[in-house]
């Protein structure tokens, strides 16, 4: 591996500025591909990060760290098992990092939003709650010290001036890795951090802050840990920040490819268990529609994106419960029940769909909090402070949408292992099948839809695919169909929904304006929900594109007053710490 490059920072400016010599161009292309104009984007980027660091620290030896946003496919199932298909997109976070001769660590922004000249230090940190560091990290950042220190940090959903949140994530990352190799990091960093990933729009600007500062500690301390490695890690650094999600976006950034899209399953909850790569094929596209609401990790959002992972435990525990008393009955072998961990594994590899449906019909369809308190209390007295910080039911969600979880996370189980198929297949019938389910996956999360008169009135057609009956007449047909026939396609766990609830009106908005475009193969929101951006997966072509942008700006950028923000995906290199002849291997 070689070395981290430090250069001057005029030395980098100039490596980053027209015309660029041939080990330059070469490293662009390896990171961004042969467009020139996506060059010229990032370079720009690169200039500015560069310049900014300079008036708040001076010109001196500097090491750049990248990490691009990503694209998911099949969120908010990674920490279930599931595979999730992943992308890295040309929009990313951009760090530039200089040595300091103390312990404080100094981070500002390239954004005038961002408050500048933060710190902080390893040593006070830890003394926030020495005793639960020494314990461990997860007692660490349940600390009600540690929780206090991030709360008083955290921007809330409309603060526009001053945002001081960037800063929990830096710590997240050099913490958890100094809780790792504490001995080794022992002298601070100047860091400037710029980017161009929309923040709050579902494209994890979060997350790419967490995975840049974690390479670029890995290089300057010589830490040695590989990227797989650092996958797991990260995903508990943004535990930090109080979420309780898996490791996906990490993943997706640090083993990204260009021009691939990578489908990654883990072992819950943070752990990469296997990865698949596969192109996306000639002739067709995805559109990144943002939809200018934020989503971001307020207090608020924390709760609602904690409220469905802490769903899914009880949902799994609930079918678990439901194979260990019926196996024997159904002639299901012990190992397969011993072997059954996390929602993903509920798939037809395991066992008889008709079954799956059976076990779904023993779970309520919403379980009360206080009954999920008496009928699990030790794990309700463990998860409920974990993700909501708080025990008291009055301070809780009044419920949890149960089978809408578990029917939800094994649905999404069963389009990840086949969504990287159909993209190898690339057939207009597969690409079909492959927008159908990104469509079928947004719905697990609709709260609103179009109706006649162009307005957005409350969906329920996905609580209505819960149902006693509903969920019977599944369990029915699937018994009876034939294996390839259309019936046996639609009973098919893809093709069910669940419900989460992830969504808001302004991206259910959006999803129905461009589903009904010709050339629009299926669209669905992307990230943790509550805001951000939407996907649109849909034939090649400028005509598909142009139709897209002129429903779009006459339908909803227009009436909500907002500058119409559109992207066409393009896949870039995975995260790393650059040189002048391109990124560390």
């Amino acid at each position: 591996m070689r070395m981290p490059l430090f250069m001057p920072v005029d030395e980098w400016l100039q490596t980053f500025t027209p015309p660029f010599d041939n080990g330059v161009r070469q490293a662009l292309i390896r990171l961004y591909g042969n467009d020139p104009t996506v060059w010229t984007e990032r370079c720009k980027l690169l200039r500015q990060a560069l310049g900014a660091y300079r008036e708040h620290y001076g010109s001196g030896p500097v090491l750049i760290s990248r990490s691009p946003s990503r694209l998911s496919l099949n969120p908010h199932s990674d920490h279930q098992g599931s595979f999730v298909l992943y992308g890295c997109h040309a929009r990313e976070i951009i760090l530039v990092v200089g040595w300091r001769d103390d312990r404080q660590f100094r981070l500002s922004n390239a954004t005038p939003e961002f408050a500048s000249d933060l710190s902080f230090s390893i040593d006070d940190e830890i003394n926030a709650d020495p005793a639960a560091w020494e314990r461990g990290w997860v007692d660490y950042i349940d600390s009600q010290s540690v929780k206090s220190r991030v709360s008083r940090l955290r921007d809330g959903k409309h603060r526009l001036a001053g945002r001081t949140g960037t800063v929990n994530y830096v710590k997240g990352a050099v913490l958890r890795l100094a809780h790792l190799r504490p001995e080794q990091m022992d002298h601070g960093l100047n860091m400037l951090v710029a980017g161009d990933i929309h923040y709050g729009a579902g494209q994890s600007s979060s997350s790419a802050i967490v995975v840049s500062t974690a390479l670029a500690c890995n290089a300057i301390y010589h830490l040695g840990l590989e990227p797989k490695e650092l996958v797991e890690l990260l995903g508990e650094a943004e535990w930090y920040v109080g979420t309780r999600g898996g490791s996906g976006d990490q993943a997706a950034m640090l083993l990204g490819e260009r021009g691939k899209m990578t489908n990654i399953q883990f072992i819950q909850p943070l752990r990469y268990r296997d990865l698949r790569t596969v192109g996306f094929p000639p002739g067709y596209q995805v559109l990144i529609i943002n939809s200018g609401m934020r989503s971001e990790k307020s207090a608020e959002q924390k709760r609602m994106f904690n409220r469905g992972v802490f769903a899914y435990k009880f949902a799994y525990a609930e079918m678990h419960r439901a194979l260990v008393e019926n196996h024997k009955r159904w002639g299901i072998p012990p190992e397969v029940v011993d072997g059954t961990h996390w929602l993903a594994d509920f798939n037809t590899s395991r066992l008889a769909l008709p079954r799956i449906y059976e076990l779904l019909l023993s779970v309520e369809q919403e379980l009360p909090m206080p009954e999920v308190r008496e009928r699990y209390p030790e794990q309700f007295a463990q998860l409920a402070p974990s993700f909501f910080d708080t025990d008291d039911l009055a301070k809780l969600p009044e419920s949890i949408p149960l089978r809408g979880a578990a029917l939800y996370g094994i649905g999404r189980a069963d389009r990840g292992m086949v969504q990287d198929r159909l993209l190898a297949d690339g057939s207009p019938e597969a690409m079909a099948e492959f927008g159908l389910l990104t469509s079928v996956t947004h719905d697990g999360d609709r709260l609103y839809q179009r109706n006649g008169d162009g307005g957005m009135a409350p969906y329920r057609g996905n609580h209505d695919m819960l149902t006693d009956d509903y969920v019977a007449a599944l369990r029915d047909r699937a018994a009876e169909a034939k294996r390839g026939t259309n019936e046996w396609t639609a009973v098919q766990l893809r093709r069910q929904p669940g419900f989460y609830g992830a969504s808001i009106k302004a991206l259910d908005h959006i999803v129905d304006l461009v589903s009904g475009i010709d050339g629009v193969l299926g669209a669905g929101l992307m990230g943790a929900g509550g805001g951000g951006v939407v996907l649109a997966v849909a034939r090649e072509g400028e005509d598909v594109e142009s139709r897209v942008r002129q429903i779009l700006i006459s339908q909803y950028y227009e009436p909500t007053g907002m500058a119409p923000d559109i992207d066409r995906w393009h896949p870039v290199e995975g995260a790393g710490v650059l040189s002048i002849f391109g990124p560390i291997d």
